[in-house]
């Protein structure tokens, strides 16, 4: 990673993991800070009206670009020298401006809602933090996991699509830095290790929402109810969050604790960094709770499932018997990001 560079360390350290933390852990303040939003804002005032720009955002495309935009984002992480290369990093975050500004200026705020996959991966995890703001713009403090919990907001496809890729990407994320999956791009030799990647991301994501489309049928069938599949799948869906932000929160922790006096460091001297930066060794402790972090977000995720069965389904047993299905797919979920966390790395760090 190009650790002497002021540009690489704010995107990957201080954004992609440390202001992620700061979401779900506290708050989501991204819709305040958004520098694509305020851009696309103003030049849509000033274009949208004279240019006759303005649209509506068409129905028919519904959130499938944010999800093929996650899945492009993080593939185009793990095949590209974006993580050391600082012209290459810069390259893809003037075309990701264009193309977000380019959308914000046609169709508004509702670009950022469907179509922008960073407002949205900020959107779930707000919900999942103790502190939220409002439709009064008046911040309220719950218990972490409550804003998923009670939402009454049932996802369609696409948005269930998104939240199964916000999970799987976040999995895979930490798996491609693991010694298996360097294995696997042996064994797959000589295709190139672009398309192993490719065929990997998109499999995996297949795998993990067709597990979860498969529990959403058998709980309709174990709790009975005349409720559509899709209908169990939406109302289920925001459960699913704890875990990815569990597996972020362990996979990025000791990345952002280590990199922390780097980033400091090059700071504070930008034009003129150190040729090496400090660096923080992370304690041998941290595994256990990375473990830890893992197993607490498949707790709140089978609380919220839990909380959203009783407000779906009436009595006692119906609620309880819809949850079966999806506690094997969380358990599932949970398992595999146990196995990667318990993985050795290439060059024995994550990141």
């Amino acid at each position: 990673m190009g650790i002497a560079n002021l540009g690489v360390l704010l995107v990957w350290v201080g954004w992609w993991a440390g202001f992620t933390m700061i979401t779900y852990l506290l708050g989501n303040a991204w819709p305040l800070v958004n520098p694509w939003r305020t851009l696309g804002a103003a030049l849509r005032g000033r274009l949208g009206s004279e240019w006759r720009l303005s649209r509506p955002y068409p129905d028919r495309l519904g959130s499938w670009p944010s999800v093929a935009g996650l899945l492009g984002l993080v593939w185009l992480e793990v095949v590209s020298p974006l993580a050391a290369n600082p012209r290459a990093l810069a390259t893809v975050v003037v075309a990701y401006t264009l193309l977000i500004v380019g959308g914000a200026v046609v169709y508004g705020d509702a670009w950022f809602r469907r179509a922008d996959p960073v407002a949205r991966v900020f959107r779930l995890y707000g919900l999942l933090a103790p502190v939220r703001r409002g439709d009064d713009g008046g911040l309220s403090i719950s218990v972490p996991g409550a804003g998923l919990a009670r939402t009454r907001e049932r996802l369609d496809a696409d948005d269930v699509a998104f939240v199964v890729a916000l999970l799987w990407v976040t999995t895979f994320d930490g798996l491609v830095v693991t010694t298996a999956w360097g294995r696997v791009l042996d064994a797959a030799a000589p295709a190139p290790a672009w398309l192993v990647n490719l065929v990997g991301i998109v499999a995996g994501f297949l795998v993990f929402l067709g597990g979860y489309r498969l529990a959403a049928r058998v709980a309709r069938g174990t709790a009975d109810t005349y409720v559509t599949v899709g209908f169990v799948a939406g109302w289920f869906a925001p459960a699913l969050v704890p875990i990815a932000a569990g597996y972020h929160l362990a996979h990025f922790l000791g990345y952002v604790v280590g990199l922390a006096p780097a980033l400091v460091a090059v700071a504070a001297s930008p034009l003129s960094p150190p040729a090496n930066p400090s660096v923080l060794a992370v304690p041998a402790w941290f595994g256990g709770l990375q473990l830890a972090f893992v197993v607490l977000g498949h707790l709140l995720s089978v609380w919220v499932a839990h909380a959203r069965a009783f407000d779906l389904f009436p009595g006692r047993l119906q609620p309880l018997r819809s949850e079966y299905p999806f506690v094997a797919v969380t358990v599932c979920y949970t398992m595999a990001s146990l196995w990667v966390v318990a993985q050795p790395t290439v060059g024995g760090v994550a990141g």
